[in-house]
């Protein structure tokens, strides 16, 4: 490996176990706490985990998912449940048991869900990507995302996994640090939703979607493990068990509903304090096809936006321009917009190259942020998305616009 250390990254021209580089790319917290680049956070008396002891951007995050037991943590400031992007498995929902959620100075929001109901046992191989301004979730196939989600709120931070603690031992270090991945599944719809939840950390802030529940013994040809919890839910309330007794006796409460309403989708910069927010539906209801279109028959009739899905390039940065102008706290740019609702890996690549021209020459919103990661670290960074870009052989203006871009990032450094 050859190492990089600009003159800023050692003033007094020392160079120390501390300043050299190591292996962020398919490597296991195994070997990350063998070199001493982890540590360790609580959350609680009943969780702990295991983070990078660096500052990183653009990584992902891999790792077997207990439901409720054991979640991901992406751009983490160190103290879980202050600020975060989470990966969390939990079927306590109905019908949205995958889902990414992000925490700002305390404050927990939902900004992005799969329609799918996981049994209360349940564990798989998950991954939370971090992309430049592009978030996305895997659950048990590596390669193709369930939900893509565009946020701005946080640039940088720790990456790793908090667990109940009986869990803590030896799961964690199997977790491997990747690079972050592409493509993301192409748009469905794009609809306006108003916002619910009061930022508790049990009702977290959440875009206002509407639940149509029915009863699991009433349906027929559901995964089989929604009968058995719907059998134990009947027998409970049945001996006059309420739910907060069946919690306190099983740990959850089983499940007896399903919502033929839910569809997988990802906010595009959600923000609370916005009294709508935009999201874009990627996947429609798993018992019960056409939810989409009563989602968009609802916001319709309620006014919202629904917008078509883009076809190409042009059209998703016409539908940007115009929303832009009603969402003046939007920071991510029409290659980020581009992006989520075509799915296109090049388009990731330029959305990219925006977040770092904004943070480091432009805006500088996150500045601080992105100054905690390691200097070789951004640089191996950007010479890498310009080799990429250098490859990409559509949209060659933009191409060309967007390697000036990188080029004039690392010219000025930061």
């Amino acid at each position: 490996m050859v190492m990089k250390l600009r003159v800023t990254e050692i003033p007094d021209r020392s160079i120390t176990r501390t300043k050299l580089e190591y292996p962020t790319v398919d490597v296991s917290f195994a070997y990350l706490v063998a070199i001493d680049k982890h540590r360790f956070v609580t959350e609680g008396i009943d969780y702990v985990g295991i983070v990078t002891i660096d500052s990183f951007t653009d990584k992902a995050i891999e790792g077997i998912c207990f439901n409720q037991q054991k979640a991901l943590y992406a751009r983490s400031d160190g103290v879980p449940r202050n600020n975060a992007y989470v990966l969390i498995i939990d079927n306590s929902q109905t019908t949205e048991d995958f889902y990414i959620m992000v925490w700002k100075n305390a404050l927990p929001g939902i900004i992005g869900s799969e329609a799918v109901d996981l049994g209360p046992t349940y564990n798989t191989r998950c991954k939370l990507s971090c992309l430049g301004s592009t978030l996305k979730a895997y659950r048990m196939d590596m390669a193709t995302p369930k939900i893509a989600v565009t946020d701005t709120a946080l640039a940088s931070g720790y990456f790793g996994t908090v667990s109940a603690f009986q869990k803590i031992p030896a799961l964690p270090l199997a977790d491997y640090l990747r690079a972050p991945s592409s493509p993301a599944p192409p748009a469905l719809a794009v609809l306006e939703v108003k916002v619910e939840g009061s930022g508790a950390p049990e009702d977290p802030y959440r875009p206002s979607l509407s639940k149509n529940l029915a009863k699991i013994a009433q349906l027929t040809g559901l995964p089989e493990h929604l009968y058995m919890e719907a059998k134990k839910y009947e027998i409970l309330k049945a001996k006059g068990f309420t739910d907060e007794e069946m919690r306190i006796l099983l740990g959850y409460i089983p499940q007896h509903q399903v919502d033929l309403a839910s569809v997988t989708w990802g906010a595009f910069e959600f923000s609370e304090k916005s009294p709508t927010n935009i999201i874009v539906v990627t996947g429609d209801n798993p018992y019960m096809s056409g939810a989409i279109s009563k989602h968009i028959e609802l916001a319709r009739s309620k006014n919202m936006r629904v917008l078509d899905p883009p076809r190409n390039y042009g059209e998703a940065i016409a539908q940007y321009q115009r929303l832009k102008r009603n969402y003046k706290h939007w920071l991510a740019g029409k290659d980020s917009y581009a992006y989520q609702v075509l799915g296109l890996e090049e388009l990731d690549l330029f959305q990219n190259i925006d977040f770092y021209y904004g943070e480091l020459i432009e805006h500088k919103t996150h500045y601080q942020q992105l100054r905690q990661v390691p200097e070789w670290e951004l640089w191996r960074r950007l010479e890498e998305l310009e080799r990429k870009l250098e490859r990409v052989t559509v949209l060659t203006e933009e191409r060309d616009k967007h390697i000036s871009k990188v080029k004039e990032v690392k010219r000025l450094g930061w």
